[in-house]
């Protein structure tokens, strides 16, 4: 085999956003790919997301390398190798200081929709959504849309 390795990010490269494999997508890489590079998989999210999208939990078995949580948290062959997080960068004060500017900003905004799960700790990034991560796909895309017309990400900075 080769000793160079191929690294895809799951969201959005391999996957719609928040979508599964497609099955030809899965066979291309597993099947073809596979047995001449080493195949790692990079993403934002934790491994049960990753997982969702690329078709089960077997995924840490069935790529060489998954790179979860922006590398944070990293599989060699099924098993985990090196796990750190945010709160050991920053702190505890700094995380909390952090959430809670983000949930009072985010309780004052008006928008099309507001669903749950504004903020989601990962162990390498605080994930913050601001109509929710408990939105439906459909919420989701219409939101998508909105925010390409009237979000100004810079106001929040």
């Amino acid at each position: 085999m080769s000793k160079r390795m191929f690294l895809f990010d799951v969201d959005g490269t391999l996957t719609l956003p928040r979508q599964r494999i497609l099955p030809e997508t899965e066979e291309f890489l597993v099947n073809t790919l596979k047995p001449i590079v080493k195949v790692a998989l990079v993403g934002g999210s934790d491994l049960v997301k990753i997982a969702e999208q690329m078709g089960g939990t077997e995924v840490v078995n069935k790529f060489d390398y998954v790179f979860a949580e922006n590398g944070l948290v990293a599989y060699k062959g099924g098993k985990q190798i090196g796990k750190t997080s945010i709160v050991d960068h920053l702190g505890e004060d700094h995380v909390q200081e952090f959430i809670n500017f983000t949930l009072l900003y985010l309780s004052q905004l008006k928008l099309p929709l507001k669903r749950g799960t504004f903020i989601e700790f990962r162990n390498g990034m605080i994930n913050v959504s601001p109509i929710g991560r408990s939105c439906n796909q459909e919420e989701r895309n219409a939101f998508a849309e909105y925010d390409k017309k009237t979000w100004n990400k810079a106001e929040v900075c």
